[in-house]
């Protein structure tokens, strides 16, 4: 393991850590978004030491659904914040609602201090994610070595996939509502209205039904090709770079 991962790896996880607990003891409601359960989890990701041989297994999960959880976590809520922004006339005033209906918020955020918590909540994420894959490099292509691509990008994504429909389940069954509810969506994307606006009448489906499956399977696309073009040529480089050795 180089310096620079080393720092790097300590850097994320003390970016994560301290602010987690410190809203978990404070203000815990913020917990009921999958954005706070996909902190959690990148946040134990950071604690797996790469360059471990113990940590083959560990990292061959995490890794993927940490990776695949960033980029759909800022996906996801590119997505919502359209619905928010055509339902209340500005980000600002969507946020504050999201905030309020969840417990959050009890006063109005101004647009500088919502600002640097949305680009930790969603950008930093993404921008740690593809910095590691880099400092990374080595560590990371000794525990992809020899996996089928297509394979991987399929656990990567599909983890975390499971892991957003425990959250989304999970919310449901405290009575937090669906993903419409929790951020606020506009009427007009469940459902009824969507199906009363092509003729057909709804046959029984949840509310949700539509606007989550879309949303699914923006997050999950959008996660598959970043895996596939950021991740893959890792392991494929090495298992080359291997058959070339063996040649010789």
């Amino acid at each position: 393991m180089t310096a620079s991962q080393y720092m790097f790896e300590r850097l994320c996880l003390f970016t994560y850590l301290p602010f987690l607990m410190y809203t978990a003891l404070t203000n815990p409601s913020y917990f009921m978004h999958l954005t706070y359960w996909t902190l959690c989890l990148h946040c134990v990701y950071f604690t797996v030491d790469k360059a471990s041989p113990q940590a083959t297994n560990a990292i061959y999960l995490l890794h993927g659904a940490s990776f695949a959880g960033a980029i759909a976590v800022f996906i996801g809520y590119s997505f919502i914040s359209i619905g928010g922004i055509y339902r209340f006339g500005s980000w600002l005033d969507w946020e504050n609602a999201v905030g309020a209906r969840a417990g959050t918020v009890t006063k109005g955020r101004g647009i500088v201090e919502l600002s640097v918590q949305k680009f930790y909540e969603h950008g930093w994420p993404v921008i740690a994610a593809l910095i590691d894959l880099r400092l990374s490099k080595a560590s990371l292509t000794k525990v992809f070595y020899g996996a089928a691509p297509k394979r991987t990008t399929i656990l990567a994504v599909g983890s975390y996939l499971v892991f957003g429909t425990i959250w989304e389940q999970t919310s449901k069954g405290v009575g937090k509502g669906s993903p419409l509810d929790v951020y606020v969506q506009p009427e007009g994307l469940a459902t009824t209205p969507l199906l009363a606006s092509l003729g057909v009448a709804n046959p029984g489906l949840p509310e949700d039904f539509i606007f989550t499956n879309a949303q699914k399977v923006a997050l999950i696309g959008g996660a598959f090709v970043m895996y596939w073009t950021f991740v893959t040529p890792l392991f494929t480089k090495q298992m080359g770079y291997a058959t070339s050795k063996k040649k010789k």
